[in-house]
Order: structure tokens, then sequence, then C-alpha cells
């Protein structure tokens, strides 16, 4: 009876240690990496069963259980690489169950302040068209947020933040170029470029100018070209400016080393004595 009943034993043992996966040693650091990811995807749809807005987004909740039990099945193929990005994929989008309407919130009040910037800035003068569209855009996202349509809500949402956050580059850039020739036009009149290159000169402050009217139009695209073109004028002229100055300082020089020295006056002839 004894002899059975340790038999047995050896049995299941066996038939436990053939089931057990080897890890190979060299394997072993990204196999726990990837348990590790597949545990905390697990907690976070743990998580997303007990949020507010389960009912709400019940099928994307039910696409982070399905990304882990993909996780898991790569983890038995010794796929350790595609188990992590499955099972990061699985948290993020079992998160996203419990932070997604604070997430749209957010876009929707960033894209607002925006808004609100690129119109103090009277954008609207010449982006009046994308001014509407992103416009429309936030109302369409607000709208979706109160059907609970948090998906929906935050791809409008993102495509307006987008749209407006482009437009005030535009305006960053104008900016940034006229500052940087304003600059230029500096440090070529301290040069003396006013004086030394007067026309160069002045080229440069048409270009600033123009510049500075189309920044006044709301012209953004144009402002940076025309601010960009007057960088490079203002560079050119300061370089010409310190040629114009070491001419001018080497020419004295010159003009003294090739005049010759002037020749002796002639001595007088003797008087002639008077005749008695």
């Amino acid at each position: 009876m004894l002899k059975n009943f340790v038999v047995l034993i050896l049995a299941a043992f066996i038939a436990i240690a053939g089931c057990a996966k080897v890890i190979k040693p060299a394997d072993k650091a990204m196999y726990d990496k990837a348990d590790a990811a597949i545990d905390n995807a697990k907690a976070e749809i743990k998580l997303a069963e007990k949020a507010p807005t389960l009912k709400d987004l019940y099928e994307m909740f039910n696409s982070s259980k399905s990304f882990l039990a993909t996780a898991e099945e790569w983890l038995e193929k010794g796929q350790y690489v595609k188990a992590i990005d499955m099972a990061t994929k699985a948290a993020d989008t079992a998160k996203s169950v419990r932070e997604l309407p604070g997430q749209v919130q957010g876009i929707i009040a960033e894209t607002e302040r925006s808004l609100q910037l690129a119109r103090e800035v009277g954008m609207d003068k010449t982006y009046g068209k994308m001014i509407k569209e992103v416009t429309n855009n936030i109302w369409d996202a607000k709208n979706n947020v109160r059907l609970r349509k948090y998906d929906l809500a935050k791809s409008y949402a993102s495509q307006a933040l987008a749209s407006i956050n482009k437009a005030n580059k535009d305006v960053e850039k104008a900016t940034d170029e006229l500052t940087k020739a304003k600059t230029a036009l500096a440090e070529a009149k301290d040069a003396n470029a006013d004086t030394l290159v007067s026309d160069m000169y002045k080229n440069v402050e048409e270009a600033i100018k123009t510049a500075t009217e189309a920044m006044d139009k709301a012209n953004f695209v144009q402002a940076a070209e025309s601010a960009a073109k007057a960088s490079q004028l203002a560079k050119d002229a300061l370089v010409k400016a310190k040629e114009e100055a070491v001419k001018q300082q080497n020419q004295p020089a010159q003009v003294e080393k090739s005049t010759p020295a002037p020749s002796p006056a002639p001595e007088a002839p003797a008087a002639t004595p008077a005749a008695e």
C-alpha cells in the first residue's frame, strides 16, 4: 500500500515537472519583465472594472482583456518582447477606461486656451477658416462628452488642438525671426554699417518694416519670411561694414607710403659783386 502511494507521489511530481516551463538563464530577465508587465495589466483591468465610466467604455475594456490574453499567449511561446508590447497595450487601454473622460476635458481646456491666445493676437484676420474649424471641433468634442462618447470626443478635441497649435507655431516663428532681425540690425549699426554701407543698412530697415507690418496684419508666414530676409541682409551689411572700416584704416598709410618725399630746394646762386 505504502509502495503504491509513493509511486503515485512520484508520478505526480514527474507530471508537474514535465508541465513546468523551463526558462533559459539568458532569457530570465526578459521573462521576468514580461511577467511583470502582465501583472501590471491585470491590476489596471481590475481598477477599470470599478470605474464609473466602465458602462460607457465597455468595448474598450473588452479590448484591454483581449490584449492581456494575447500577451499571456506570447509569454507561453517564449516571445517576450511581443508579450511585453501586448501587456503594455492592455494596461494603457484599461487605464484609459478610467482616465479618458478627464483626458478629453484636459484637451478641450488646452485647445480653448490656445484659441483665446490666437484671437488676442489677431489670428482671426488671416486664419478665419481655421479658427472656425477649431471652434466647430471643440463643440463636437463637448457634445460627444455629453453623450459619453469619449473616444470620439477625444478625436475631435485632438484634431482641434493640433490645428490651433500649428497656427500658434507660425506666430512663434514670426516673433522669433523678427527678434533675430532686430538683433542683427543692432550689431550692424554697432559696426557703423549705417554710415559705411548706408544703402545696405536701409535695405535691412525696409525688410524689418515689411515684417513688422505683416505681423500687425497677422500675416505671420509672410512676417517670418521678411524677418529672415532682414537677418541675412543685416549679416551681409555687417561683413561689408567691417571690410570698409579696414579699408579706410589702411588707406592713409598707403597714401603716405606711395607719396615721394619732396626734393630739397636748390641753393640760391651767389650774388655777383657790383661793378665799380
